[in-house]
């Protein structure tokens, strides 16, 4: 009887989109490795068709049917599509693309202008610079900038704890040396409260690490008329300040030499707001003695030694109260309250006359102008002292030893630095479509650092209000810049001594309510929280190390945790089991999408993330837990086939004991002796029975590599034990979608277990081979036990014509079928 072949309804027949049109009669399967086909433009059987889709049944009969489009062509392998369209992998683009896990765009050839030009971006800017469109707004941006960084730069001196003239020198120096190397247009780089912060800290650490003492409120005593630290603690602080910044300046410097401005990316911008916020909060508890009047000091044995600090000051602020200068505490509250309401004015008037308010400096004027009239500092309020006049001497940063801590922290505070002002930089460059070379800003901070080092300065890095209020204004270049730096090099060589009766405090509080732009990065978080748990987690372990530490561990332990969840991420990517959506060739996750159904037999897996040396056991277990496990059915069939080789010792026993052979038992048949020829089992052989394996319904293993990007060298073996794992099972691996990478490596011989025609280009490709390789299998299972059975009969009957033309016609049936059945035992053991 003739056998019809098995049909796959919905995946390869008439209506399949991937499947030519054919006779309705007849039913259409596409063999694993089927002819290559006409192509479209030879008779049009191939490719897009739309002519007669309205025709078509499908259940999207609901959209608009001029959008469906029929595609033909047949199921491409791999290697048949790289036969066809020439698909090479050549050894000189695996060199140029590094196997296209690690990829380095070439570099064009450069002449001695293109490199002065890239090194020296100013030249570019002068040399494009449009005098009537720009130079308006760079004016005013550069006087508005100018005019609010020479009071910022004054009081973020004291949280680097150097007197006030060096925040002039910072501002100074900072500035010209990224005009001439900077490539970012709205970047104003000055003083930063955040590094500023970091610059004190370590300094104050090192001093205390050498002189075994603890040095209280040096804030608050840096002044010239302060008394409660000597002379020779200030100069060797001062020193300890411009040895961090050479060094930072170098490390810099190095890093832009190698390239690595690529370590930027490992500081998330969640990392970096968590890591600013709780900063500033510390900065704010850092000016509680200069706020109060009176110094707030935490007693050495205060426990938990060490850790807490935020919190031991805050309560000891509190028990300071009654000890607070009235003067110096009016003072603050009335220089914040103004600067408040003065910063919600100018919001106003910069949307009206596109101009800004010096709210600083109108405080700082005010507060300078009443205190020389009145004379706060017979009221005990502590004053900036004397400033000097004129350029910073030229001198070179006197020898600090080094230790392995001090270079630890300046460690931290390069890249800190600088990925606050890549992070502000990228803000603007996205908004305004400016290119950002995070090597060459390497360059220029690291040369404003090392230059500023020998000039008086301590570490730079960008302001956000002055970056915000250049770019609000509408600043275009750099050019704005130098008008500011020309502000505050005036205040150096005329303006300086107008701001020696300025009272602390007013400084400190300009550093206060400066903060508040950094201070509502706290209301992002909510939203963060709503995007990804793991960035939102990211941003509270940075804020709240930071809180119960300092802000040196609060970095470290950030950084940790931020590569902790790189590491959690591409250890154990997510995973899933795909599914068709019915009447199309989309294969979506079964369990995001309902209407994803599996198909019978195949089990299509597919991991998102690469396969290396840390996934590979996470891939392995999740591919056995979500389809079949290949090991349990090896070990099923291979414990079915020990008691099998246990059971054919006893096997063909007799009563008495003796071992009979199978020819003993055919003679015995023959002649009729059917109570001497009985073949029984021994009891003791009962335990040896054992039932039939478990077999399991999947014969096709399908692997989407779409979402893998890389497989090193571990991860192969994996993939190959694994291969070879389904292989002993009996169920067959298929690959589809694999990148030009993983396709490299398979072109390498010797390295992969997969068959080249086993990988195909899409999901459905893998499963119409699957479907049409199983119905080959089932037809060939059909036909060898068609032959089997016909072949059995024939030689049953030939036997039983040879059995009756020998023996007499008194022979029994039942004589003739155990003579048969003997045999055949014979020659199955045979």
């Amino acid at each position: 009887m003739k056998r019809r072949r098995k049909t796959y309804a919905g995946i390869v027949g008439r209506h399949h989109p991937l499947v030519p049109e054919e006779e309705p009669s007849e039913s259409t399967t596409i063999p694993l490795a089927s002819p290559i086909l006409p192509t479209p433009a030879a008779d049009g059987f191939l490719g897009v068709e739309g002519d007669d889709i309205r025709s078509a049944t499908t259940s999207m009969m609901g959209h608009n049917m001029d959008e469906i489009v029929r595609i033909k062509r047949p199921v491409y392998s791999q290697h048949q599509f790289e036969s066809i369209y020439t698909e090479e992998i050549e050894e000189a683009a695996l060199r140029e693309h590094f196997i296209d896990t690690v990829y380095i765009p070439p570099r064009p050839a450069r002449t001695c202008i293109d490199l002065t030009c890239q090194y020296l971006p100013i030249i570019v800017t002068l040399h494009h610079y449009r005098w009537r469109e720009y130079f308006p707004h760079d004016l005013l941006s550069g006087l508005s900038t100018g005019v609010m960084r020479i009071p910022q730069s004054m009081a973020y001196a004291l949280l680097a704890l150097v007197t006030p003239v060096h925040g002039l020198y910072t501002a100074l120096v900072a500035s010209l040396v990224y005009c001439v190397l900077g490539t970012s247009p709205h970047l104003v780089v000055t003083c930063q409260g955040v590094v500023s912060l970091l610059v004190g800290q370590v300094a104050k650490e090192y001093l205390e690490r050498i002189h075994n003492v603890r040095l209280h409120n040096l804030t608050h005593t840096t002044g010239v008329n302060g008394t409660s630290a000597d002379a020779a603690i200030k100069e060797q602080l001062l020193g300890v300040v411009l040895m961090i910044s050479l060094l930072v300046g170098i490390f810099q410097l190095i890093f832009s030499v190698m390239r690595l401005g690529m370590l930027t990316n490992y500081l998330s911008d969640p990392l970096v707001n968590g890591f600013t916020t709780a900063t500033a909060i510390e900065i704010i508890l850092s000016q509680i003695s200069a706020l109060l009047g009176c110094e707030v000091r935490i007693p050495e044995d205060t426990p938990p030694v060490g850790v807490m600090e935020n919190f031991k000051l805050i309560y000891f602020a509190i028990v300071s109260l009654p000890r607070a200068n009235t003067y110096t505490l009016i003072i603050s509250l009335v220089a914040m309250v103004s600067m408040a309401g003065l910063k919600r004015l100018n919001r106003f008037v910069k949307r009206r006359w596109k101009a800004t308010v010096p709210t600083e400096l109108i405080v700082v004027l005010m507060a300078t102008l009443i205190s020389g009239l009145t004379g706060f500092q017979q009221l005990g309020v502590e004053m900036v002292g004397r400033i000097p006049t004129g350029l910073p001497p030229a001198e070179s940063p006197p020898p600090v030893s080094m230790d392995s801590i001090l270079l630890r922290d300046i460690l931290i505070i390069a890249i800190v630095s600088f990925v606050i002002t890549v992070s502000l930089a990228k803000k603007f460059s996205l908004k305004y479509d400016n290119d950002i070379d995070a090597n060459q800003e390497f360059l220029a901070y690291g040369a404003a650092n090392i230059l500023g080092s020998f000039t008086g300065c301590f570490v730079s890095t960008s302001s956000m209000t002055c970056s915000n209020l250049h770019e609000s204004i509408g600043g275009r270049t750099q050019v704005a810049n130098l008008i500011a730096s020309g502000l505050v090099l005036i205040t150096l060589l005329f303006l300086g001594t107008l701001f020696e009766s300025t009272p602390t405090c007013i400084l400190s509080a300009i550093i206060v309510v400066n903060l508040r732009s950094v201070l509502w990065q706290l209301k992002d978080l909510p939203a963060l929280w709503r995007t990804s748990r793991i960035d939102a987690s990211l941003w509270l372990v940075a804020f709240f190390a930071v809180i119960f530490t300092d802000a040196n561990t609060g970095v470290m332990i950030g950084i940790g945790f931020s590569l902790i969840t790189v590491i959690f991420r591409f250890q154990w990517p997510y995973c899933c089991v795909l599914g068709r959506i019915e009447h199309t060739d989309i294969y979506k996750n079964i369990a995001l999408t309902p209407n994803a159904k599996e198909i019978d037999g195949i089990k299509m897996f597919r991991c998102e993330g690469p396969l290396f040396f840390s996934s590979a056991d996470h891939f392995q277990s999740c591919l056995y837990s979500m389809t079949v496990n290949p090991r349990k059915l090896i070990l099923q069939k291979r414990r079915y086939e020990r008691r099998l080789r246990s059971l054919k010792r006893f096997l063909s026993i007799v009563p008495n004991g003796r071992r009979q052979n199978a020819a003993a038992v055919a003679a015995a048949a023959e002649t009729g002796a059917e109570s001497d020829a009985t073949i029984s089992v021994a009891p003791s052989t009962e335990n040896h029975f054992a039932p039939m394996p478990e077999t399991s319904d999947v014969h096709h293993v399908i692997i989407d590599m779409s979402c893998c990007s890389f497989i090193d060298s571990a991860g192969w073996a994996t993939f190959n034990r694994i291969v070879g794992d389904f292989q002993e099972a009996g169920i067959a691996v298929y690959l589809c979608n694999c990148r030009f990478a993983i396709r490299a490596m398979l072109s390498n011989a010797g390295i992969s277990r997969i068959d080249k025609r086993a990988i195909f280009l899409t999901n459905h490709d893998a499963v119409c081979a699957a479907l049409s390789d199983m119905s080959r299998l089932n037809e060939r299972d059909w036909l060898i036990y068609d032959s089997h059975a016909r072949q059995r009969s024939e030689d049953l009957n030939h036997r039983r014509r040879h059995f009756v033309s020998r023996r007499p016609s008194d022979a029994s049936e039942t004589g003739q079928s155990r003579f048969l059945l003997s045999s055949e035992d014979d020659s199955s053991s045979d």
